[in-house]
Parts: structure tokens; C-alpha cells; sequence
């Protein structure tokens, strides 16, 4: 108990810091949603001239566009500090916090929040309701929502942990590697099944963002039953921390300062 109330206080700081500067957070904000509206351009664009895609119609990729974004916002609102990870190394910001008496992960994770991330949040919540109002979900979907939001966050997080714990070993302060995970988070916001067989098994299974997308979306188009989507996202978030957690373990190790 102690401990959480470390981190709260840890995170709360940080946002009080990361909020201070109100131009840059209005700006980011705003960048944000303008970030969301030429995705959902192209996504009108896509549905101007086709009913559907991969048998998904546009109120059924639509909210896999508002899921996405609210996965996308969260963890930037709350996790977001592994992106700083190749800039610490190069400044040797790790060597005070390996003699902390904390978990290095979770101090890293949350010590640096994005507050534009409340954009990207809001403007995927919207379109969820937007979806929502022109194909009405069953009552259990609203109970879901939060679940498959927050397992979809630790999962993103989790993969972006393990990709950017080759930072350790390939030093420069620079996330190009991470960026890769990024961009697979934006593939989910069209149907899975459109991707080739290869990418499908890379984001359901190895980086499986779409236990926690595609699989509620594929429920809500009655494919699967209930307890599948209630369980699959919760299982692909539990698997990762675990993961990131012994990548990050394992990783930390090899860590030698700054100009090693």
C-alpha cells in the first residue's frame, strides 16, 4: 500500500509539472485531435466508396477507430515514459534511479505523462458514441468498454517496453525502434482479417494488440461469445506485463552508465 501511494504521488507530480506550461498542453491537445480528424478523413473517404470493408461496415470499423484512439490515450496519460528511455540512457539519468529503493519500471513508466493524450482519449471516446448510436451495442458492452480500454493500454505498453528495452544494448537517443510498435497500434483501427495472414498472427498473437480491439469488435458483430471478449484482452494484458516485466529484468542488467 505504501508503494502505491509512492507512485500516485510520483504521477501526480509529474502531471502537475507536464500541465504547468498550458500553451504546450493546449497546442499538444489540439495537435492531437487533429491527429484523430485525418484518420477519420480517410476512414470517410474509404466508406464513400465502399459499404464496407472485409464485411465490416462503417459503424463496426468505426469503433475500432474510437477504441484505438482511447487505448492511445490512456497510455500516454499514464505510461508514457518508456519514449524517454533512450534519452536517459544517453544522459545517464539511470544511474540515480538504480540505487532508488523503487521499481525501476513503474518509476520510469509514469514519471513522465503526455497530457495531449486527453485528445486523442476524448476524441476516441466521441467516436465510440458515434458508432455506438448508429449500431446500439448490447447493455453488457458498456460494462466492457473500460476493461478492453485498460487491457489494451497495458498491452501497448508492454510491447513498447520490450522494444524499447533494446535501448540497452544499442545505445543513441533516438525511438525509431519504438516507433515501429506505434504504427502497429494505428493498423488496428481497421478489421485484422484485411492485413495478410502473417501481420494478423503479429498483432493478435505476438504484439496482441487485437485481443483487445478486434476481439470486442468481432463480439459485437456476434462472431465470438461473451466470455471471449471479456477474457481474451484480460489474458493478452496479464501475459504482457509479464513479458515486459522479464524483458525489462533482464535487460537492466546489462546497463553500464553513460559511455559505455
Amino acid at each position: 500500500m505504501q508503494a502505491i501511494r509512492f507512485y500516485l504521488a510520483l504521477y501526480l507530480i509529474a502531471v502537475k509539472s507536464r500541465a504547468e506550461y498550458r500553451v504546450d498542453f493546449a497546442v499538444g491537445v489540439i495537435t492531437a485531435l487533429s491527429s484523430q480528424a485525418s484518420a477519420l478523413a480517410f476512414f470517410w473517404m474509404v466508406f464513400t466508396h465502399a459499404p464496407s470493408i472485409g464485411q465490416w461496415s462503417s459503424a463496426e470499423v468505426l469503433f475500432l477507430f474510437g477504441l484505438t484512439a482511447m487505448v492511445l490515450g490512456l497510455a500516454e496519460a499514464t505510461l508514457n515514459g518508456i519514449w524517454m528511455l533512450p534519452f536517459y540512457l544517453v544522459a545517464g539519468e539511470l544511474d540515480r534511479l538504480f540505487v532508488y529503493p523503487v521499481r525501476s519500471l513503474p518509476f520510469v513508466l509514469i514519471s513522465r505523462p503526455e497530457l495531449h493524450s486527453f485528445g486523442n482519449f476524448a476524441s476516441g471516446a466521441i467516436t465510440v458514441g458515434v458508432a455506438w448510436s448508429m449500431a446500439p451495442p448490447p447493455l453488457a458492452a458498456y460494462f466492457l468498454l473500460p476493461i478492453w480500454v485498460v487491457s489494451g493500454a497495458l498491452i501497448y505498453t508492454s510491447a513498447l517496453v520490450v522494444i524499447a528495452s533494446l535501448s540497452f544494448v544499442m545505445m543513441g537517443p533516438h525511438a525509431w525502434h519504438m516507433l515501429a510498435v506505434h504504427n502497429l497500434l494505428g493498423s488496428a483501427r481497421y478489421p485484422v482479417t484485411i492485413y495478410p495472414r502473417w501481420f494478423q498472427i503479429l498483432t493478435v498473437f505476438v504484439l496482441p494488440f487485437g485481443a483487445a480491439i478486434f476481439v470486442p469488435g468481432k463480439w459485437l458483430r456476434g462472431d465470438f461469445e461473451l466470455w471471449v471478449a471479456l477474457v481474451a484482452p484480460m489474458v493478452a494484458a496479464v501475459f504482457g506485463i509479464l513479458l515486459a516485466n522479464s524483458v525489462w529484468n533482464a535487460m537492466t542488467k546489462k546497463y553500464q552508465s553513460t559511455g559505455s
